[in-house]
């Protein structure tokens, strides 16, 4: 029969190997959660919204989604703009091949956000299939192909981090839920993330079947600009907490980002000052709580947003004593007392 001695060691033993497993749980629930994510490229050129590498050597964002790749429903090749930062005007957007594998150097995730002109261009030889299995096919076959292989595109030889899909509307040909299956098997060879940015009314009305698919890795929710019964109003975020739960608890395996505007243009601004007190505090509390997007880095470059916010937008977690922690563990397993 053990000794009293050797009982108790066996005892400790066991709830420092429990304390640790739960503290490490404890820990990977908080890490990554708290993060800032921009969108950059559509405002004028490098000298007013600032250039790519100083939008990543700020040290505010965790993902920066280049902005955009524009698609079309007829099937065409899609076309990239950002902006006059370069382009068929400027400098080929090539260029930023190494400012891309700078960032990502950096751990930052860089995304290209795809977003739907529903006016076609003219017909050329590039034209596929207007049916809507082959079109959607054909859009995923180009973005692998030109952004997530390192094959020479539009940006150079690179493998970006993921695909945002953004600013779309009702389609004939192109499905969403069925471009964001394809993409996700291309993450057998590496993970490619996805990622949303629908509108504040959960489901939203044109990412819903998409979003539903459970496949989306982040979700930017645009908490600001055209519904204002779910933005920010009047000096209260009522209507903006309770739709935030309903995306929250609507999409349990995504990490939902608060989309913020950094300008007082656009109607559902919320003063950083007011963003940290009346907001973060209630949402920081979601399991799924993302962090913050930020729309957009000209913007967020003017007023010093995500400046203002970066160190109230972690996750809070909540640490548990040893004493507590041991004994919670202890009979949360129902163990029985060692012999005697």
């Amino acid at each position: 029969m053990a000794s009293k001695k050797q009982s108790y060691t066996y005892l400790l033993l066991a709830l420092s190997t429990l304390s640790f497993i739960v503290n490490s749980s404890i820990a990977a629930d908080c890490v990554g959660s708290g993060a800032i994510s921009v969108y950059w490229g559509q405002h004028k050129d490098d000298e007013t919204e600032g250039t790519l590498k100083e939008t990543c050597d700020s040290g505010y964002y965790k993902i920066v989604i280049l902005e955009s790749l524009i698609v079309y429903d007829d099937g065409q090749t899609p076309t990239l703009n950002l902006a006059n930062h370069c382009g068929p005007l400027t400098t080929p957007c090539s260029q930023l091949e190494e400012t891309i594998k700078h960032c990502q150097d950096l751990g930052i995730k860089v995304f290209l956000s795809i977003g739907l002109n529903q006016t076609p261009k003219l017909a050329s030889s590039n034209s596929s299939s207007s049916d809507d299995a082959s079109v959607t096919k054909v859009l995923a076959n180009y973005l692998l192909e030109n952004f997530l292989s390192g094959n020479p595109g539009p940006l150079g030889s690179v493998f970006l981090d993921g695909i945002d899909i953004a600013d779309v509307v009702a389609t004939k040909n192109l499905q969403w839920d069925e471009l964001v299956k394809a993409i996700s098997e291309f993450t057998s060879e590496r993970k490619i993330y996805l990622s949303a940015a629908p509108q504040c009314v959960y489901p939203d009305y044109y990412l819903g079947a998409a979003i539903q698919t459970g496949l989306f890795d982040y979700i930017w929710v645009e908490f600001f600009y055209q519904n204002p019964s779910c933005i920010y109003s009047d000096g209260s975020a009522a209507s903006l907490i309770k739709e935030w739960k309903r995306w929250t608890s609507g999409v349990p395996n995504s990490k939902i980002f608060l989309g913020v505007t950094a300008t007082k243009e656009i109607a559902g601004y919320i003063a950083p000052d007011v963003l940290k007190s009346d907001v973060l505090p209630t949402i920081r509390g979601s399991s799924n709580y993302g962090g913050v997007m930020v729309w957009d880095r000209y913007y967020d470059r003017l007023g010093g947003y995500s400046k203002q916010i970066k160190d109230s937008v972690g996750k809070t977690c909540r640490c548990v004593c040893d004493d507590e922690l041991a004994s919670m563990n202890f009979y949360a397993l129902k163990a029985r007392p060692f012999p005697m």
